[in-house]
């Protein structure tokens, strides 16, 4: 997940996206006239793609960046995040930002950009470092570590949430979130949580997940549905293998295991002359992965852990969204081979 993000920070398209979120959110946060809005979203551009010529540089101070702990009994007790803010006394409207679990997110050039050219123009932004245990060979065993750490990078988002509401440089009326990516998802869980869904003045989100069981069906067909019509999709590769390893590490039989995991994570073409070996099954699966057949793969999974399948909704926004009590604004890139921007 840590690649994905950075990758997902990366894409050039991005940044066109950040604009429109910059529209939305300074929509959100000011009652003003729509000129203004127009004015800020157009000074804050150049920033946003690096460029060395900055409008708000010039007219504006450099915003304070900085580092602060939380005490989040209910997550891994002390959260680190960054906070940017404008150098005078005002309370602004301000904004969570939840961006997956990157190693060092904080750093991130895009995401230092994001958050000094927001305060520049006149924005609070808080970039909590989230912690997700991802990891390519997933066993079974490791489902409840998951579900887990998500319930932890929930709480440390409420947390942050309320922390910033408390400020005296933010105006607790106007605070928002933005996520992108797999910190939206998490955030967007986080916001329909009643503690704080009340007060939450808009969310923003760029590139989730909706539902995983979804998400499963179209890394396995390599397809999407949308409106009734079935279109091609290229998932990104190590979601195909973090898939096939998640489905074949239920298999009871090592060697099932060992035959199957050559055949479609390794893609070793001479192992699939031992496919008369595998259990009956183990060959279900395998032609379940074969004929690229979600309904077949949810089942075999239902059926050796229906706990599993059920946190797969339980961690995923759909369990959550009809609780939101806020603005909802979505974005996603079409081409996105992460996630596909139907969900």
């Amino acid at each position: 997940m840590g690649e994905r993000t950075i990758r997902f920070l990366r894409r050039y398209r991005l940044a066109f996206a950040i604009v429109i979120v910059f529209v939305v959110m300074w929509g959100a946060l000011w009652s003003v006239h729509p000129s203004r809005v127009a004015i800020t979203t157009v000074l804050i551009v150049p920033d946003l793609f690096g460029s060395p010529v900055s409008v708000l540089k010039i007219i504006g101070e450099e915003p304070v960046r900085r580092e602060v702990w939380l005490d989040v009994p209910e997550g891994r007790g002390l959260l680190v995040a960054d906070v940017y803010r404008p150098k005078d006394g005002d309370a602004y409207g301000a904004m969570i930002i939840s961006v997956g679990a990157a190693p060092r997110i904080r750093d991130h050039p895009g995401v230092v950009r994001l958050s000094t050219a927001a305060a520049r123009a006149g924005m609070v932004v808080m970039i909590p470092q989230l912690y997700y245990p991802f990891q390519e060979n997933m066993l079974p065993e490791d489902v409840q570590g998951l579900v887990d750490a998500f319930g932890t990078n929930v709480e440390e988002i409420i947390a942050s949430y309320q922390w910033l509401r408390e400020q005296p440089y933010v105006d607790p009326e106007r605070v928002g979130i933005f996520g992108a990516s797999a910190g939206a998802g998490i955030a967007l869980v986080s916001a329909s949580d009643p503690r704080i869904r009340h007060d939450i003045d808009f969310f923003a989100s760029l590139g989730t997940y909706y539902d995983l069981v979804d998400l499963v069906s179209a890394i396995t067909t390599e397809s999407i549905h949308y409106n009734g019509n079935w279109e091609p999709w290229e998932p990104w590769l190590k979601s195909v293998r973090v898939l096939y390893n998640s489905v074949i590490s239920y298999l009871p039989r090592a060697e099932d295991r060992e035959i199957l995991t050559r055949v479609f994570v390794d893609e070793d073409l001479s192992a699939r002359a031992l496919v008369g070996r595998l259990s009956p099954q183990a060959r279900d699966i395998y032609d379940a992965l074969q004929d690229k057949d979600p309904d077949r793969i949810l089942a075999f999974w239902g059926d050796v852990s229906p706990h599993d399948v059920a946190v797969l909704r339980e961690v995923s926004p759909s369990s959550a969204v009809t609780a939101l009590d806020t603005e909802l604004f979505i974005m996603h890139d079409r081409s996105d081979p992460y996630i596909p921007y139907v969900e």
